[in-house]
């Protein structure tokens, strides 16, 4: 979320939105979809004391999951890794998007901590009420 700043934030958010809308327009039953970006953003700095607050929420809210949807749009993200091995730590289902990279170019354990990876945004969320919410 951080990497893009103030000035690019919606291009960080975008997909976040689209993926929640998704699921809810192609769910029959809600689903509750977390947006770290609901709650804390880099639009607003004033809601937070600290870095540390945010990070300590945002890993809050995924132990909490009962799925993790992770953008791999940036490979080399700290936070997505962060969440990427504390959901899987904590046994709970990864589903990657990887939309501007080959998937050969991720890391083995990105692979390996995924249940699938997809290229597609529609390909996932549709797997994921075929599959996780079926």
């Amino acid at each position: 979320m951080g990497k893009f700043g103030k000035e690019h934030f919606s291009k960080g958010n975008e997909w976040r939105v689209d993926i929640k809308v998704q699921l809810n327009n192609l769910s029959e039953s809600y689903i509750s979809c977390v947006n770290p970006n609901d709650y804390y953003n880099f639009l607003d700095d004033s809601t937070y004391d600290s870095q540390k607050e945010v990070m300590d929420f945002d890993l809050w809210k995924l132990r909490q999951s009962d799925l993790v949807i992770v953008n791999f749009n940036d490979i080399s993200s700290l936070g997505t890794m962060t969440e990427l091995a504390i959901a899987y730590e904590h046994k709970i289902p990864i589903v990657g998007l990887c939309e501007n990279y080959n998937k050969n170019h991720l890391h083995p354990w990105q692979k390996s901590m995924c249940l699938k990876i997809f290229t597609d945004r529609e390909d996932l969320v549709r797997y994921v009420i075929d599959y996780i919410w079926m």
